[in-house]
């Protein structure tokens, strides 16, 4: 399957980067609404052999990619350089313990990390000698002297009424306090989706922005301007795989021995549109992998992971996205 590109540029303030179950249910509501329910539910049920299947990853913000979970050094090599360059050990532990805040890689890092082209000692170093290749803020590895990821955000804390998910109704004295957050104007976030038509897919990225991607629609939070961006093309020499999504894998899938992983939990809930509302729209909790875990797969295949159904509403198969998106 190839991989495209979709640019998201906030209309208003978000909760939060949609994750890959949000993405995943934003485009399935779209596909019932343009091309309807049967057409959703054939692909939802045959979803390995349907020519329309796919796969998303996570929201990030756009130049930015998730870093792969590494052990970049160990604590002999970190003392080793410390007595090499003559740092006192409080220095050396404050400036080391950037190594394990690497949260986010700039493109180009990434790029030269999927190429195999990062020397591992080299980042090392310069995190802690703070000169070289490469410069670390806040959470984010950069080459340095390049620009600088800048964007601003604004947090907004605010009080609404409790909402019983069941009865659709409120209940007196019920209040629970929200943030949203607002970006620098013009920013832009992506996702990356795989499929083999992406013709399929145009109108319902058109229909996404009309339509909010996640909750709270109703109050104008959560909107996007949603646009094609075209083929996503990079080149990898590694053996690793980075998950850029979450992902509920098949046991046979990876060689867990030699994979690094972290794993989470969710409960989410399901959209509370149509004829589902009213109903308990939270699904059963699930455990997944969460991006930036370094996977080595055991075959090459265009879909990994399940989608498994974990609740029934009204006789509708209520399903997680467990699909792992790869880069």
């Amino acid at each position: 399957m190839k991989i495209y590109k979709i640019s998201l540029t906030p209309y208003g303030s978000i909760s939060s980067f949609p994750n890959s179950q949000t993405v995943f249910g934003s485009i399935c509501w779209a596909i019932r609404e343009l091309y309807g329910e049967k057409d959703l539910e054939e692909l939802l049920d045959n979803f390995i052999s349907n020519e329309n299947r796919f796969v998303v990853s996570s929201v990030f913000l756009n130049g930015l990619y998730k870093a792969p979970m590494k052990i970049w050094s160990n604590l002999d090599e970190i003392i080793d350089i410390g007595k090499k360059f003559k740092i006192d050990n409080s220095q050396l532990s404050r400036q080391s313990k950037k190594l394990k805040k690497i949260n986010y890689m700039s493109e180009d890092i990434f790029k030269d990390y999927m190429k195999g082209k990062i020397e591992r000692r080299e980042v090392v170093e310069s995190l802690i000698l703070d000169r070289g290749k490469y410069e670390f803020t806040s959470g984010i590895l950069y080459h340095k002297n390049k620009n600088k990821f800048n964007v601003d955000l604004y947090k907004e804390s605010g009080r609404r009424n409790f909402i019983n998910r069941i009865t659709g109704t409120t209940e007196e004295g019920q209040l629970f306090y929200y943030n949203r957050n607002f970006l620098s104007p013009g920013t832009k976030l992506y996702f990356l989706i795989k499929t083999n038509n992406i013709d399929y897919y145009i109108p319902v990225f058109k229909y996404m922005s009309d339509s909010a991607i996640g909750g709270d629609k109703s109050i104008g939070v959560n909107n996007y301007e949603v646009e094609f961006q075209g083929e996503f093309k990079y080149e990898k020499n590694i053996e690793e795989n980075i998950l850029i999504s979450k992902y509920i894998p098949n046991y046979e899938e990876i060689d867990w021995e030699k994979s690094y992983f972290k794993i989470g939990r969710g409960n989410f809930k399901v959209e509370s549109r149509f004829e589902l509302s009213g109903n308990n729209v939270f699904k059963n909790e699930i455990g997944y992998l969460e991006e930036g875990s370094k996977l080595i797969v055991k075959e090459e295949k265009d879909i990994y992971g399940k989608l498994p159904v974990v609740k029934e509403i009204k006789g509708k198969k209520i399903r997680h996205n467990g699909l792992g998106f790869f880069l």
